[in-house]
């Protein structure tokens, strides 16, 4: 065992994992010139990146590329899937590299290049009706509104106009960014209703909240009838649980309203996973491909890996700790926590009212995971949840950074 005295001249710290900023700003109070902090691109950190879809061709290239310069691929039995793992600086150069190799590495190359810049940058701004929700200062809060008679949350407004829009006001004066309206519960077990009553319980509302506020406004529905119906009114974003995959007609709308943007979210049939983020990124972009394909825009569309959604409680804690995969889609990421199921089984049980700091929590994990947007409930505690998470993962505020010592302790 090391000597406390040993311990305390040498102070040693681990600086990875952690914020970049750490690792930088250790080099630089060396006295080090910046252009020395070039060197943490090649010895600072290794870059490490899953890749499936491989032909044999394209594993050969990636072995002998990567183990000449100092990195290396591990591969399933036949090659189609890999690891990555190489420095930082040979990963970036990696895209060039391929490119000079054939077409199809220079394909490889591209679809690693294009992950690579969308995991180091927030994601564009995203267009919604008049509105471009700009990503790159802080977390949005999308505030639920459920004019359902059963929503599990515990907070169905029914039809009482009055009442919705009280609380889509008090949502935007607590700091909301977007209303979210839905009219079908989507919790487990729930009944299915037809468009017709659906169209019933939203529109009426989704008027009133139009005209009762000047922030986005999103119809939380997987049926296109309704979806175009609530656009008409006013909705300028479409909320899909099946993410262009459920509805036919669904994208179809979408792509026919050029101001309206779109929330794909995972979802499937049955728990059943090989890996879970690497289906769950899978179903994802091909949502993203299917927007593409009906000419739904990259700068409309942001993404839900669907938390709650055919996954185990073990599922939805696998996914908290692993969102950071989905950084490299390149979209905006939403995530629905609020009063799940899964952090009442974490509290021994505790019903929908009794979940409020488990969310605050996740959402804390969600903003470090790199999410762009929280959908939440209890929107006032939110927004200051997230302000404080976004100190801290983001940036400290040029009016805390200012503050001095509040005074002498002790």
């Amino acid at each position: 065992m090391i000597d406390a005295a040993a311990a305390a001249r040498y102070n040693v710290r681990p600086l990875l994992p952690g914020p970049e900023s750490a690792l930088r700003d250790a080099v630089l109070r060396l006295g080090l010139p910046t252009e020395r902090l070039s060197v943490l691109a090649t010895h600072g950190a290794v870059e490490a990146l899953a890749v499936q879809g491989l032909s044999s061709d394209q594993t050969r290239v990636l072995e002998r590329v990567l183990r000449e310069r100092g990195g290396a691929v591990l591969t399933d039995a036949d090659g189609a899937r890999a690891v990555l793992l190489a420095p930082l600086m040979v990963m970036g150069q990696l895209p060039a590299v391929l490119a000079a190799w054939s077409e199809t590495a220079e394909s490889l190359g591209v679809a690693i290049g294009a992950t690579l810049m969308a995991r180091g940058s927030p994601p564009p701004p995203m267009r919604a009706g008049k509105h471009a929700l700009d990503f790159s200062g802080r977390t949005l809060v999308m505030g639920v509104l459920n004019v359902t008679p059963d929503s599990f949350a515990g907070d169905a407004l029914g039809g009482d106009i009055g009442a919705i829009v009280d609380r889509a006001r008090g949502f935007v004066e607590a700091g909301a960014d977007i209303i979210d309206l839905g009219g079908e519960s989507t919790r487990p077990n729930s009944q299915a209703v037809n468009a017709d009553e659906e169209r019933a319980r939203v529109l009426p509302a989704l008027r009133a909240v139009v005209d009762a506020v000047d922030v986005p406004v999103s119809i939380d529905s997987r049926k296109a009838a309704v979806a175009a119906d609530a656009v008409a009114e006013g909705a300028v974003i479409v909320n899909d649980v099946w993410g262009l995959r459920g509805d036919p007609a669904m994208a179809e709308v979408v792509a026919a309203n050029p101001h309206v943007g779109l929330i794909a979210m995972h979802n499937q049939r049955g728990a059943e996973y090989g890996d879970l983020m690497e289906d769950i990124a899978a179903s994802l972009r091909e949502s993203v491909r299917v927007a593409q394909a009906h000419g739904i825009a990259a700068d409309r569309v942001a993404i839900d890996p669907g938390f709650g959604f055919a996954k185990s409680p073990a599922q939805n804690l696998e996914l908290m700790r692993r969102l950071g995969e989905l950084r490299g889609l390149g979209r905006p990421v939403l995530i629905g926590v609020s009063r799940k199921y899964t952090i009442g089984a974490v509290l021994g049980g505790l019903p929908p009212e009794g979940r409020v700091e488990g969310t605050l929590a996740l959402l804390a994990l969600a903003i470090a995971g790199g999410v762009s947007m929280v959908r939440v409930h209890d929107v006032a505690a939110a927004v200051r949840a997230v302000r404080v998470a976004d100190a801290v993962v983001r940036g400290t505020p040029a009016e805390v950074a200012a503050l001095p010592p509040p005074g002498p302790t002790g």
